[in-house]
């Protein structure tokens, strides 16, 4: 058999299995999960790099997938993930620095991973992992020391996303919502967290006062209408982590957030919820 037309039938054969992808992992920096499947329909959330899914539908060139991670449903473009046979055992090794770099062997350009990202096969010695039967090898190290309590550990990784923009449905040092912002945090330090605010909020222990509240906790806030619409980590000091606008350090108190630039309060508070326990 030619060469030309032994890559041919590779090339059909890969198309042909893409086109019946039951599930998948992403192989980008990340991947906008949207609503319907169009470019412009609206971003519900995102998946990083290393996630995982299953194909619930097939559309044109748009897959309708759940979340391996938080079950979370909608429609991503074929494109920019690669097919599995079956999903790979979950990866103890998640990216905790700020931003890293990894190049696939034999590319030249790197593709930068987010918090968050999912490190398979990972190997500490020489810092190479491999993600559906591709191999990276990672320029910075990925995942800072574990000598610090996981308390302290949630500050410090939320603080790292201070100052990047509110993204509706984000989930990256890109850009991130509120709910983001807590889940891959909480990820990181291997606690698993639904996706939205409102579903969040079921979980854990419920502390009574703010001044009860420890570094870690996480706090929620509602509307008129009583609906939980916001939340974030509190830090030390009753100052709380959250993404409004961007990411920031404001004050808490048992009304809600004090935005300490318009002097004035931005959220009321609902409740407390204790998750982390020690």
């Amino acid at each position: 058999m030619d060469f030309a037309k032994q890559v041919l039938i590779q090339t059909i054969e890969f198309i042909t299995f893409t086109r019946k992808m039951h599930t998948g992992q992403v192989c980008q920096s990340l991947v906008p999960l949207r609503r319907e499947p169009f470019d412009r329909s609206e971003m519900v959330s995102q998946l990083l790099f290393g996630e995982t899914f299953r194909v619930i539908e097939d559309y044109k060139n748009w897959l309708r997938i759940s979340t391996t991670f938080d079950n979370y449903e909608g429609w991503i473009d074929r494109k920019l993930v690669a097919a599995l046979q079956e999903l790979p055992a979950q990866s103890q090794h998640t990216v905790t620095n700020h931003i890293v770099h990894a190049t696939k062997t034999g590319d030249m350009y790197p593709i930068i991973l987010s918090p968050g990202s999912e490190l398979h096969c990972y190997n500490p010695s020489n810092q190479s992992f491999a993600i559906a039967n591709r191999s990276y090898t990672l320029s910075e190290r990925p995942i800072i020391g574990n000598e610090m309590s996981v308390r302290d550990k949630v500050v410090t990784l939320a603080k790292q996303y201070v100052n990047t923009p509110y993204l509706w449905g984000g989930r990256s040092a890109f850009g991130i919502d509120c709910s983001g912002l807590v889940q891959v945090t909480l990820k990181m330090v291997g606690i698993n967290m639904p996706r939205d605010a409102y579903q969040q909020v079921s979980i854990g222990e419920t502390i009574d006062f703010p001044s009860m509240a420890a570094p870690g906790d996480l706090a929620f806030f509602d509307n008129e209408d009583g609906a939980i619409i916001h939340v974030g980590i509190i830090a030390e000091g009753l100052s709380i982590i959250h993404s409004s606008g961007y990411v920031r350090i404001d004050k808490l108190d048992q009304q809600g957030i004090f935005n300490i630039d318009s002097n004035s309060y931005s959220h009321k508070l609902r409740v407390i919820k204790r998750v982390v326990k020690a």
